[in-house]
């Protein structure tokens, strides 16, 4: 929980540190105290209500307690709201036998915590387990469920009868009224998924944290669900070193190379009755993925996407929700890979919808008829839309977010049906998260730059601020003699556009050379050149400047963000480009004269701790070196991601030979720290511990920092301060003494 979270760093910000005012320089605990204390405490916009309202989560006080509740806040008027939800919400669910108040208030503490039905009369929560509704508008409670299993993926139906949730590993539905529940499928298993997602889809196809594997009907009246049979997938045990926990976890985890879990598509009747399957067995030679789903507006049809293994073509597929036929609407095919894409949005009431594509190398929008025809389309050229947000058919126009060619950026971007020039929205350089009200007229925007915190304002349809949510309190940043950034362009040797910011180092003389920190990430598609705010980590690469750092962020070509044009380049071989790109960024900038070539360090987590670990055994330009749960062989990573971009380790054996850390651990130069999660379940820690005994087999002194109890993402703050500090002193001690 949120709250919790900024509980924890307001605690390590008392334990060790005096008021930030006194500063001026940036403490390490500074970087965590400062991520909530730099936007003032609101209550963010969860959604729009109606065109006027936006719905908010937020404290109150009833009977002399301090509560939160919902409450409706006028988008022009941000002091204007009234309670959405009674106050005593709490108080009617704890009345329920077997609920206590308190316990209540600790588990539903943040908006993600409740569900909503469409239209907004009530709310579907999860405690110790079961499922309760809270029906706002009669301020009534009730218990829907009592299972010794847990639910997942809880949905209302669009009519908001009725709620479907996963219990265990079956299908099931039950009346917002209570009632008995209705098993909509059988024979559920943790080998047999019906309607719940395995750990491998949820991660890379439909969102991490996600594991909802069905889709209501438009007119409530059926499902659609995937059936997951995960019986041929390997098991990865993770070590459980929690107080009381067990000796070991067990998940069914694809290694590259390895069998995917079995993927069927259906449709059930909620009133009854048996799944009507999909015949997907013109597939099955493909090892097919299911890898989007969407209702026709008619509820008539489901239109799918399906794709093969290494995902080198996608179909999207309409099938006939009553008798299960299907047909092929239409197929796009790559050199490389299709990424999957957002779903089909849809106009005219379902006779057509648009489609975002990469197929000519960069992602554009792309008109169609239901039945596959391609209508035309919308938008092109060098630049990427990134998200439809809205159509408005009465007046012809699509909103979207994209980068309209300043790849750093994002704006909103308003563009006709039938194409044509865009037109930006959004007026500020940076980036902008946009929200669009129902009606078209106006949207919550939140909106930052690497060197500005986030506001939030609603603006109207032409950009124009109308109100001010809340204003990033840059005020704060002032006494700590932060160091200026700045973003440049840098031929590669082939002449690709490379994308890097410097943060310069306190005092920054052009005239002399200094010691460099690369941080990079390097995965394809994933940017870290953005002008927007990047809290801790910013804050953090700032506070190693003030150690007289110059902190360079470089994005070599794959993960630029410039589209799968770009992207292609390391196909098949990842790890190579990008090192060659990050030698020429680096031979720019010792050209400048600002670099000292002999202390240049880098660092990166996850995919940036595998590009860091191949930099250092492929190059011998690095006298440092902090790789953070890295991947370091990719026949260890899941088959979905990796595969995408190395295809199988069977049709691809000297690529996967050739961007193994492992295999190439004996070249390792220069002094590196290697840092695991011990119960990371995504870059399991096999992978440092098997270039850990590697390194020793070769004779290659190394640190090695394990960090207990957490995840990939190492969630504890204590424990991430910890970090920090850790990399703070090796890199000092490694790289920044003259040599």
């Amino acid at each position: 929980m949120r709250s919790a979270r900024r509980a924890a760093i307001a605690s390590v910000a008392l334990a060790v540190a005096s008021p930030a005012q006194e500063q001026r320089e940036l403490r390490l605990v500074d970087c965590f105290a400062l991520d909530s204390a730099l936007v003032p405490e609101h209550a963010e916009p969860i959604a729009w209500i109606d065109a006027e309202r936006l719905l908010i989560f937020a404290e109150t006080e009833r009977d002399g307690r301090r509560v939160k509740t919902f409450f409706a806040q006028h988008a022009r008027d941000p002091q204007e709201r009234a309670p959405f939800v009674d106050a005593g919400w709490l108080d009617t669910l704890a009345a329920l036998p077997g609920l206590r108040r308190d316990d209540l208030a600790q588990a539903l503490d943040e908006p993600d915590d409740f569900v909503w039905a469409k239209d907004w009369r009530g709310f579907v929560v999860d405690v110790y387990d079961d499922l309760f509704w809270y029906d706002r508008v009669h301020d009534v409670a009730r218990r829907l469920t009592r299972s010794v299993v847990d639910e997942v993926g809880t949905q209302v139906s669009p009519d908001g009868t009725l709620v479907a949730f996963v219990a265990g590993h079956d299908l099931a539905v039950v009346s917002v009224d209570g009632g008995d529940v209705l098993e909509l499928t059988s024979g559920g298993s943790e080998e047999l998924l019906h309607g719940r997602l395995d750990w491998v889809y949820q991660e890379e196809l439909y969102g991490r944290g996600n594991f909802q594997g069905f889709w209501w009907s438009p007119d409530s009246t059926r499902i659609a669900l995937l059936r997951l049979d995960q019986r041929p997938v390997s098991r990865i045990a993770i070590p459980d070193d929690r107080p009381g926990g067990a000796l070991h976890e067990e998940i069914r985890y694809p290694r590259a190379g390895e069998a995917n879990p079995i993927v069927d598509l259906g449709v059930v009747d909620v009133a009854g009755g048996g799944v009507r399957w999909f015949d997907l067995a013109a597939w099955q030679h493909d090892d097919p993925l299911v890898v989007r789903v969407t209702w026709h507006p008619s509820g008539k049809e489901l239109f799918f996407q399906v794709q093969d293994r290494e995902q080198r073509w996608l179909e999207m597929v309409a099938g006939d929700s009553a008798t299960a036929a299907m047909r092929t609407v239409f197929r796009e095919d790559s050199p490389c890979w299709v990424e999957a894409s957002s779903e089909p949005v849809w106009l005219r009431g379902g006779e057509e919808f648009l489609w975002r594509s990469e197929r000519d190398g960069f992602a554009h929008l792309y008109r169609y008829k239901a039945d596959g025809a391609l209508v035309g389309r919308l938008t092109g050229g060098e630049f990427e839309v990134d998200e439809v947000l809205g159509v408005d058919e009465s007046a012809g126009a699509v909103w979207y977010h994209g980068d309209g060619g300043v790849w750093r950026d994002q704006q909103l971007f308003r563009v006709g049906l039938a194409g044509g020039d865009a037109v930006r929205v959004t007026r500020e350089d940076g980036w902008h998260e946009a929200k669009l009200a129902p009606d078209h007229r106006s949207f919550v925007d939140e909106w930052s730059r690497i060197d500005e915190p986030p506001t939030t304002t609603v603006r109207g349809a032409d950009g124009a601020v109308l109100s001010t949510i809340a204003k990033g309190r840059k005020e704060l940043l002032e006494s700590f003699r932060l160091s200026k950034t700045r973003f440049v362009q840098i031929p590669a040797r082939d002449g690709a556009a490379l994308e890097a910011m410097i943060v310069e180092p306190r005092d920054f003389d052009p005239r002399q050379r200094h010691p460099v920190l690369l941080h990079q990430y390097s995965g394809p598609h994933t940017p870290r050149v953005l002008d927007r705010w990047r809290w801790r980590a910013q804050l953090w690469h700032q506070r190693m400047a003030q150690k007289g750092w110059l902190v360079f962020v470089v994005d070599c070509r794959t993960a630029g963000g410039k589209g799968r044009a770009s992207a292609c380049a390391g196909y098949r071989q990842l790890g190579r480009l990008e090192l060659r790109d990050h030698e020429d960024a680096l031979d720019w900038l010792i050209a400048q004269g600002w670099a000292d070539p002999a202390r240049i360090a880098i660092w990166g987590w996850s995919y940036g701790g595998y590009q860091t670990l191949f930099d250092m055994t492929h190059s011998q330009r690095f006298a440092a070196g902090v790789a953070v749960n890295p991947v370091t062989d990719w026949r260890f990573y899941d088959t979905i991601y990796t595969e995408r971009y190395m295809a199988t380790p069977q049709s691809n054996v000297a690529g996967y030979a050739a961007s193994s850390v492992i295999e190439a651990a004996g070249q390792l130069h220069g002094e590196v720290l290697l840092v695991a999660s011990t119960m990371d379940d995504n870059v399991h820690m096999k992978n440092s511990l098997e270039l850990a005994w590697a390194l020793q087999q070769a004779g290659k002194p190394f640190r090695f920092m394990p960090y207990p109890r957490v995840r990939h993402g190492i969630e504890d703050v204590r424990q991430q301060v910890h970090l920090f500090a850790e990399i703070e002193s090796f890199l000092a001690e490694k790289v920044l003494p003259r040599r």
